[in-house]
């Protein structure tokens, strides 16, 4: 191994292994992409090892790409941190961060008026898709999934909060339905059903649910603002419910537990500093008040 590290080689290292692709690392360093892999195989050269494996879509970090990478995100981090310390400055930041439609209408866009006066060196620029963001090339720093916390290996997770399903309905329609509803008979209502498709899980509860008709939406943020609108009972997670049911445009029928299901954290090991010092601690705050 030559003693001639280049420690302006590191900074590519890290971008390259969080995107596994050269572009978008040049992309985000403002270099360009030739420049991104002559500095990767210098950098190789200078270790003597070999950090990726060239795919014919995109990289992959060998296991000593993977050691090493580790050791470098936190390093990177560390310094990163040290220097907005001692000069006082912080750096106007990008943050991206990967949530369900659903919980980002109905908990995280209310909320982020807080996130900036709380965090104002930071912009978080907030990416609502139902898909699973790849957090090694999508460009998305941060990801809150919803589930059982089971993700691959390269990714850190951590719990936030539980998944406790309830049924709710607006205070009208649940006085149109009157004492048949409270006897928590559906035949003649209206279910409304969203992409989780979760009301079977309901049955032990719930009469007639069989012969009940049925609204479709796609979100779970649309079958609650359908609930508001007294078109039927939606399912939702409490969570998401929450503020409707405080100031009273929704009522609560029966809920489920979250049967070891919740919301999470998701972030690789690069991103462990703005996941566990800015997000996590906010995050658990507002989850709290």
């Amino acid at each position: 191994m030559s003693s001639h590290l280049r420690l302006g080689a590191l900074p590519v290292f890290d971008a390259a292994a969080r995107h596994l692709n050269f572009r978008l690392a040049a992309e985000e360093l403002s270099l360009t992409q030739s420049a991104v892999a002559q500095r990767i195989r210098e950098l190789e050269t200078s270790l003597g090892v070999k950090l990726f494996d060239r795919l014919p879509r995109g990289l992959a970090l060998t296991m000593a790409g993977r050691r090493f990478h580790s050791r470098i995100a936190r390093a990177l981090s560390d310094i990163d941190q040290a220097t907005q310390e001692v000069t006082g400055s912080h750096k106007n930041t990008t943050l991206t961060l990967s949530v369900p439609p659903s919980f980002a209408a109905k908990w995280l866009i209310p909320r982020l008026a807080e996130f900036r006066q709380a965090h104002p060196e930071w912009r978080l620029r907030v990416h609502a898709t139902e898909s699973l963001a790849n957090l090694h090339q999508d460009g998305v720093d941060i990801a809150i999934r919803q589930g059982r916390g089971q993700h691959d290996n390269s990714l850190r997770c951590l719990w936030l909060s539980g998944l406790e399903r309830i049924a709710v309905c607006s205070p009208r329609y649940h006085e149109e339905a009157g004492e048949q509803l409270d006897r928590l008979d559906v035949t003649d209502c209206m279910l409304i059903e969203d992409a989780h498709q979760g009301w079977h899980t309901f049955a032990a509860h719930f009469e007639g649910i069989d012969n009940a008709e049925r609204l479709w939406v796609n979100h779970t943020s649309l079958a609650v603002d359908a609930a508001i609108a007294d078109q039927g009972i939606a399912l939702t997670p409490r969570l998401l419910a929450a503020q409707d049911l405080a100031n009273g445009n929704l009522v609560a029928l029966c809920g489920l537990p979250d049967q070891g299901e919740g919301f999470h954290l998701v972030y690789p090991e690069a991103r462990r500093r703005q996941a566990e010092q800015i997000m996590l601690p906010w995050l658990r705050m507002q989850l709290n008040d």
